[in-house]
């Protein structure tokens, strides 16, 4: 049904149905269906808990517990099993420990990477989403103008057999009308595998069934970016880059590693503090008297009495000799950190090579999709006229299939100018991190509504 659809569509003026999904709606189905999406939002969930978690260690450690034994007592010529309730309480609170100060730092840094990690997905997502949105279409004007040369190929191979049929042409002009009707349909095969990719990869991405998006409007805004510098650009991206970011706080991280790594040299102070009550025994079997037995539960300290015991004191531990580990984990941090330098100056230099060439990508495609529009035109106006040409016997029907051709070839880079010079705003925006929600609503102001 659809290449019958694509086979009404007339040379030099394409039709295209009307669908029921635009890019904005595609980009909100993917935010509740695209898996790599909806792990990133549970990722940075459990990262929001690393600084409760850190924390935790540096608060006051308190425990309780309750202790029921069966004893047994000798001396004296006299013996007694007994159980006996023992119940106490701890406490643990860290005075000073610098690796615990600083994991907790860390955990905090931690927790904003993963937000920044969270929105760079959003907006990766925004990109993915135009870009597969944007290669279906693409691939759908290939496929068309694949079928409308492959037609006109047809209707010169039949007229190329119908004069060799009155000994008009010879046999040669035939095979080649063949050969060139046979290539056409190798290559239709070709492009409708490649269309059925493009719809896979925005299927699985929005979970939305491909044939129903929206093309772009006859005409689409063209406007230069603003401002109008490459070197203004390139410094947006330095500071609001959110892969920049993202690796500036994985250094940051990397270097209080080291500060966590060195503490294992640092002593740590604690405040302890136990309280336990224990409770009178009760005798299971004894050989002694009600006097003897007494006589032991009134002695305060004796092992079937009760009594309290309790103590506050602080502990000092200082770390001497760890068998080298300290040192060597403070190397590897320190190896780690050089390595986040290398990484943070390296998405650096991508990212303002990327903006650059996005920058240019709109700069120039404003002018270039006007080209494009101008030579599309122009192809028509060709097609026109060898039309005319070959009905008035001026033009052969090679001539006419060639211009044919001509203008099918430049609908397809008019076309293809189109949607990158779009998703060269979409990464130019994306690259400086200012890309969101209402610009995504200005690129589906091109799409038909």
């Amino acid at each position: 049904m659809k290449k019958k659809l694509l086979l009404s569509i007339l040379y030099f003026s394409p039709i295209f149905t009307t669908y029921a999904v635009d890019l904005f709606e595609a980009y909100q189905k993917a935010l509740v269906f695209n898996a790599d999406y909806l792990k990133a939002v549970a990722t940075n969930d459990a990262g929001q808990e690393n600084p409760n978690i850190s924390r935790a260690a540096i608060l006051p450690q308190v425990n309780a517990n309750v202790t029921l034994s069966e004893n047994y007592v000798s001396g004296a010529g006299m013996y007694a099993f007994y159980h006996q309730p023992i119940y106490g309480a701890q406490l643990n609170q860290v005075v000073f420990d610098f690796s615990k100060f600083s994991t907790y730092t860390r955990s905090k840094f931690s927790a904003q990477l993963s937000t920044l990690q969270l929105e760079n997905a959003r907006q990766q997502l925004m990109v993915d989403v135009a870009q597969a949105y944007f290669d279906v279409l693409y691939a759908e004007d290939v496929l068309l103008a694949t079928q409308m040369t492959a037609k006109a190929l047809e209707q010169q191979l039949i007229q190329a057999k119908e004069a060799f049929q009155v000994g008009t042409v010879p046999v040669v002009d035939v095979n080649d009308a063949q050969a060139a009707y046979d290539a056409s349909m190798a290559q239709e095969l070709q492009d409708e595998n490649n269309l059925i990719y493009k719809k896979n990869i925005f299927r699985n991405l929005t979970g939305l069934n491909p044939d129903l998006i929206q093309p772009l409007q006859t005409d689409i805004e063209l406007k230069l970016p603003v401002p109008q510098d490459s070197n203004l650009w390139a410094q947006m991206a330095e500071s609001g880059n959110l892969n920049v970011k993202i690796a500036n706080k994985q250094l940051v991280m990397a270097k209080q590693d080291i500060s966590i790594a060195r503490s294992g040299h640092l002593p740590t102070i604690n405040l302890l503090a136990q309280y336990m009550y224990q409770d009178t025994g009760s005798i299971d079997n004894t050989n002694a008297t009600s006097n003897q037995l007494q006589s032991i539960i009134n002695v305060a300290g004796s092992p079937i009495s009760s009594y309290t015991v309790g103590y506050v004191g602080l502990q000092l531990s200082v770390p001497i000799y760890s068998g080298g580990e300290v040192n060597a984990k403070t190397r590897q941090a320190a190896a780690i950190f050089e390595s986040s330098q290398e990484q943070l100056t390296s998405v650096q230099r991508q990212t303002d090579q990327n903006i650059r060439n996005a920058y240019w990508n709109v700069a120039n495609g404003v002018s270039f999709v006007q080209a494009q529009k101008a030579a599309l035109k122009s192809a028509k106006t060709k097609v026109d006229s060898d039309k005319l040409g070959y009905q008035v016997g001026i033009r052969n029907s090679v001539n006419l299939v060639n211009a044919q051709k001509d203008y099918f070839q430049t609908f397809k880079e008019y076309q293809q100018s189109r949607y990158k010079y779009l998703l060269s705003e979409v990464q130019l925006q994306y690259l400086s991190g200012m890309i969101d929600e209402r610009f995504l609503q200005q690129i589906n102001a091109n799409i038909k509504q």
